[in-house]
């Protein structure tokens, strides 16, 4: 039973994470929202003249990324369930570290972006003691 339920909730997450990361890129690819200029300054530190890349790559990598790790949680895969989900979070978390270490600089949707991807580590370490028949 526990092994249903914390499979269940890291497939909701991993769906919340991905929805999430393809609205952003499609917002990005779009221009809409707070995506409608990019930022001067960070041109000579980025290779992206305009927002349209970062989104391709935002949608491919979390939102395709994040959805087939919900897919192998709701078929119930196993340890492939958390072993992909982790590796997301992981990248998702090096992503978020790696932002602040090019620009220098914390932004309110990068924190709460590193407290989702934390939160994913944490339900991935979760899901990996339920299925190794360890208690919560």
């Amino acid at each position: 039973m526990k092994h249903k339920v914390m499979l269940n909730l890291l497939g909701d997450y991993d769906l919340l994470i991905s929805l999430g990361a393809i609205f952003i890129g499609v917002n990005m690819i779009s221009g809409k929202r707070v995506f409608n200029e990019y930022p001067k300054e960070w041109l000579s530190k980025v290779p992206f003249q305009n927002w349209f890349l970062p989104g391709i790559i935002g949608i491919v990598v979390f939102g395709l990324g994040n959805c087939i790790a919900a897919i192998f949680s709701f078929r119930r895969q196993g340890n492939l369930s958390w072993i992909v989900s982790a590796i997301m979070a992981g990248i998702f978390l090096i992503s978020m570290v790696a932002q602040y270490i090019l620009f220098r600089e914390w932004y309110l949707p990068s924190s709460m972006l590193l407290m989702f991807s934390i939160i994913q580590v944490i339900i991935c370490g979760f899901a990996f003691a339920v299925l190794k028949g360890e208690a919560l």
